[in-house]
């Protein structure tokens, strides 16, 4: 326990033989004894708020991680929207740029029924004005 070897312990032994002599050794032995119980406690007790610590700090710790984390979630939805809103622009950019896309399909059809018109209209001034040349 103490790193004391067997021998060291007997001399140990004997020395307090001679020094405290035999009617008081048991008594000694007993207060030591209590003596070794009261501080194996407090070295326990030691240990279990050092313990404490340091799952505290680890707690604390995990917090915040957690909270780290959730910015960089938050971070990351932001960054999702703003990608989208991005995309969203450079479609709406895109489209502004072309006329086709702007008035979409019924410039087209209205474009080929204005073309007829103006067919037909060219076709009724010629035959109008060729009627009226010859009365």
């Amino acid at each position: 326990m103490f790193g004391i070897g067997t021998w060291e312990l007997v001399v140990i032994l004997v020395l307090a033989l001679i020094v405290v002599g035999p009617q008081k050794l048991p008594e000694m032995a007993r207060t030591l004894g209590k003596t070794l119980v009261q501080w194996r406690r407090s070295l326990e007790q030691v240990k279990r708020e050092i313990d404490l610590d340091g799952i505290k700090e680890e707690v604390a710790r995990d917090l915040e991680l957690d909270e780290l984390k959730s910015t960089l979630d938050i971070r990351a939805d932001v960054r999702r929207a703003l990608d989208e809103l991005e995309r969203e622009s450079l479609q709406a950019e895109n489209k502004a740029r072309d006329p086709k896309a702007i008035a979409g399909p019924a410039v087209e059809e209205n474009g080929e029924k204005n073309a007829g018109k103006l067919e037909t209209g060219i076709d009724q001034k010629n035959t109008a004005g060729r009627g009226t040349e010859n009365q």
